[in-house]
């Protein structure tokens, strides 16, 4: 019995086998990520279907030559796969939080495309720039992958960097023959070494950087899912429990180095009258309008947290009273004038503020005096802040700085 060697595959066969596969990773990706996908795992997609969708038509380039046909194929090649590099690039800079400018990659994908449109007929030009800007796009990948990301693990984007690093040593190598050794590589097709070990790093890099962004999209989910256990979904801030995790950190961290630090207890006034005579959405707005405002006047380092209902809880580390009692007055001031605007009512809170004494031992000990003065407040009249004393006696608690107010709903 003879047996007969493999048939030697030639350079179309591959390109076509290579097409295939990458038309299957597009259609597989959103599949396999599923529903609800994010901006930078759009942004992956995308590049993979572009990518697709431009090893399509330069596979039908190679049945036309020297045609309409071919120069018009060649040409949406080009600008399919130097998009699908610029979709990669910008799916990686979300993921690492890096928010380059935009537009050299895409001044580059957009000149590249014009300057071989027009200058199809001169082979060693279209070849040289095509794979020259090419290989440039690539190695602004790995450069973009290789930015320091605290928030993304290494592996994904190692993955990425290799590469698209083999890939534009392979795509140079090719740019370098078509414009200054012609002879040696006169057409796409040619059966030269650049283009099997072109194929061979293609397909490699077609699979590992699949996995790279699966595992990236893997990560992602992770950190949406662990967001969105500790964050409330109505507000936007910490939920109850991670508030207090954290917020016992910085209460320990203050006691031991012996910072001021504060607590602020906040309470909107008249909620279940919003709730009963404007209804729960409109409810539902003003919490989310004060959230939104104590986002934008709390310092970075401040913590804000949802404790429950209409109750918010504020912590400021490193601030004394009457720091805290300037925040409130310009959160007041704010809430005023945005709920007249976008509410159509005035909207106004109770506050108890208690600053860490020698007796607060533990968070527990000085949200008590906070939610005493919290509650001081609200007896004498609601629409004010309550300073809670350093001892414990919520008798002697003193009213402070806001004036009470007429009732926040009719």
């Amino acid at each position: 019995m003879s047996l007969s060697l493999p048939m030697e595959l030639d350079v179309r066969t591959l390109m076509v086998v290579f097409t295939v596969n990458v038309f299957a990773v597009a259609l597989a990706l959103p599949a396999i990520m599923g529903r609800g996908l994010g901006a930078a795992a759009r942004q992956a997609v995308l590049s993979v279907l572009l990518q697709a969708l431009g090893w399509f038509c330069l596979v039908l380039s190679t049945f036309w030559r020297n045609g309409w046909q071919d120069q018009a194929s060649s040409v949406l090649a080009m600008a399919g796969m130097s998009a699908s590099l610029v979709a990669l690039w910008q799916s990686i800079g979300l993921w690492s939080a890096h928010t380059p400018a935009r537009w050299p990659m895409w001044t580059l994908t957009g000149l590249m495309t014009l300057g071989y449109g027009i200058g199809f007929a001169h082979y060693p030009w279209r070849v040289g720039l095509a794979n020259g800007v090419l290989g440039l796009q690539m190695l602004m990948v790995v450069v973009a992958v290789c930015r320091h990301s605290p928030q993304t693990g290494w592996r994904w984007r190692a993955l990425i960097g290799l590469c698209m690093g083999a890939m534009a040593v392979v795509t140079f190598w090719r740019g370098v023959l078509g414009a200054f050794h012609t002879a040696a590589y006169p057409y796409l097709t040619a059966p030269h070494p650049v283009n099997m070990v072109a194929a061979l790093v293609s397909n490699l890099s077609l699979v590992l950087t699949t996995v790279a962004l699966l595992m990236a999209y893997r990560e992602e989910a992770e950190r949406a899912l662990q967001a969105q256990a500790i964050t409330d979904d109505l507000t936007g801030l910490l939920n109850r429990r991670a508030w207090t995790e954290r917020a016992d950190v910085l209460l320990a961290d203050a006691r031991r180095h012996g910072h001021p630090l504060v607590a602020v207890m906040i309470d909107i006034d008249h909620f279940k009258r919003i709730n009963d005579e404007r209804g729960h959405a409109q409810g539902d707005q003003a919490l989310r309008l004060l959230a939104r405002l104590l986002r934008e006047e709390l310092r970075s380092g401040d913590l804000a947290g949802r404790y429950g209902g209409e109750e918010f809880c504020v912590l400021l580390p490193h601030t004394r009273e009457g720091q805290a009692l300037s925040l409130d007055q310009r959160l007041r001031h704010c809430l005023r004038l945005q709920s007249a605007q976008e509410l159509d009512f005035l909207l106004e809170y109770s506050a108890g503020l208690a600053a860490l004494g020698q007796h607060d031992h533990t968070l527990d000990d000085l949200l008590r005096r906070a939610d005493e003065a919290l509650y001081e407040a609200k007896r004498a009249g609601r629409g004010q802040v309550v300073l809670a004393p350093r001892d414990k006696l919520p008798s002697a608690a003193k009213r402070m700085a806001a004036p009470a107010t007429e009732s926040v709903a009719p």
